[in-house]
């Protein structure tokens, strides 16, 4: 069983873990890593299975209603900070500059391995072509305090919905949303023939 170990870091609840990634020849595995503590009671609203979006991997979906307004959850995952920033990572969260005082020296939040289920929430746009789609059902804010990221309900979710939000102005989407599958995917939801033109926004 691993030993955990628990570390109050002002006001910012972390707990420190061993470290069982495996090491590289280059470089040896720091031997803990720094865990953002989340309220876990968000976890049992939720339910992580297959996303409805092509290649997608997995998705978040709701267990229970949630209504518009409500907390789906609060994000977590591995403290880092720019010594340990890992490149070509997009599960990496930038912590809002009115926290980083008080969580120095870390600057991101990086939800790949260790974030709660709100980290497997897929993007949809909120326009195709011009046209407003109400895809999204739930919103990221930031917080100066802990846990300083949450997922907030931009309207009521009925059970057994998926969970869709945007990243942000500073995700690279172009990379998925440009792939045939997922473009017929949305632009089939709108009823609406994009393959002479197709346009989105976050």
């Amino acid at each position: 069983m691993k030993l955990y170990y628990f570390l109050e870091l002002l006001i910012a609840a972390v707990f420190i873990v061993p470290d069982s990634r495996p090491a590289t020849a280059q470089t040896k595995a720091p031997p803990q890593v720094a865990l953002l503590k989340i309220d876990k009671k968000y976890e049992t609203r939720t339910v992580v299975k297959k996303s409805t979006v092509p290649g997608a991997g997995n998705g978040l979906f709701a267990a229970v209603k949630i209504k518009k307004g409500e907390v789906i959850g609060q994000l977590g995952g591995r403290l880092v900070s720019d010594d340990d920033y890992p490149k070509g990572n997009h599960y990496l969260a930038t912590i809002p500059e009115c926290a980083l005082e008080k969580i120095k020296p870390y600057k991101y939040i990086d939800s790949q391995d260790y974030g709660a289920h709100v980290s497997r929430i897929n993007f949809a746009p909120s326009k195709i072509n011009g046209k407003d789609t109400d895809f999204q059902n739930a919103a990221i804010k930031q917080l100066c305090d802990h846990p300083y990221f949450i997922f907030v309900a931009l309207k009521d979710i009925a059970p057994g919905t998926e969970i869709w939000s945007s990243y942000g102005p500073n995700y690279d989407y172009e990379r998925f949303m440009k792939i045939p599958a997922v473009r017929d995917f949305f632009c089939g939801l709108q009823k609406i023939d994009c393959r002479e033109k197709y346009t989105y926004s976050y």
